[in-house]
């Protein structure tokens, strides 16, 4: 669906002592453990191309885990969806926009744009759209972007079932905010998907051990409580 997806990883850095596809350290370099879930989940990822640079980012852990998933950079002036896909679309086979609860509430009636708040029980067969930045940057695409103000939303809030790792790899990161790994986890939570949902959490936390290692110039420790091989188990390539 979306009009121009990545085929194939980014160049990220030109720092020689870093990876150039996951913009970690070489001797902390992520490339080998990209995790692949066996997941229904249909996801357009719309990153802005700061937000890709750094190190922290996980917009690319979703997209090399996800097998029903895609990526495109954000461009005001370029088309987000082919055009064939929205001429007189019906809401229930346009894809669903995803706000955290802080961000739905601010655009919730805003006027101009038609975005219903779906419920839970209206998301079964429905594909995503993610909103991959800073608050800054996602309150930009979505102000700047008029195919993304006419998407039904589905507003992401905590789930005490569920519950997420308080640890956060960015010091201002808002204290009610979540990463957009994070983000998608709780969402596989919510479409039963849970083993799924639990899986994305391990690498998570394998990858922010990864990034914190980057940044301290060393090797990852081993994890012992993660185990990787069961990322391979139900490969979908």
């Amino acid at each position: 669906m979306l009009d121009r997806p990545l085929k194939a990883p980014l160049v990220l850095s030109e720092d020689e002592s870093r990876c150039r596809f996951c913009r970690l350290r070489k001797m902390a370099c992520f490339c080998e453990r990209w995790p692949k879930l066996n997941s229904d989940l249909k996801l357009n990822i719309i990153a802005h191309r700061e937000e890709l640079k750094k190190d922290s980012n996980t917009a690319l852990l979703l997209w090399k885990a996800l097998p029903n998933s895609a990526m495109q950079i954000w461009q005001r002036t370029e088309a987000i969806f082919h055009s064939d896909r929205l001429i007189e679309p019906t809401q229930d086979c346009l894809p669903v926009l995803l706000w955290p609860a802080r961000l739905a509430d601010t655009y919730r009636g805003e006027p101009g744009c038609a975005h219903p708040m779906l419920t839970k029980t209206q998301l079964s067969g429905r594909s995503f759209v993610l909103l991959d930045g800073s608050w800054q940057q996602a309150r930009k695409m979505y102000r700047q972007s008029n195919t993304l103000q006419h998407l039904p939303c589905y507003e992401l809030q905590a789930d005490d079932a569920f519950p997420l790792n308080t640890f956060k790899l960015r010091r201002n990161q808002q204290a009610e905010g979540f990463c957009s790994a994070q983000a998608i986890a709780l969402l596989l939570w919510q479409l039963k998907e849970k083993q799924v949902a639990r899986d994305l959490l391990q690498a998570y936390d394998a990858f922010s051990e990864h990034v914190l290692a980057s940044r301290s110039n060393h090797r990852p420790r081993h994890i012992d409580s993660l185990d990787i091989d069961a990322f391979d188990v139900g490969q979908a390539n």
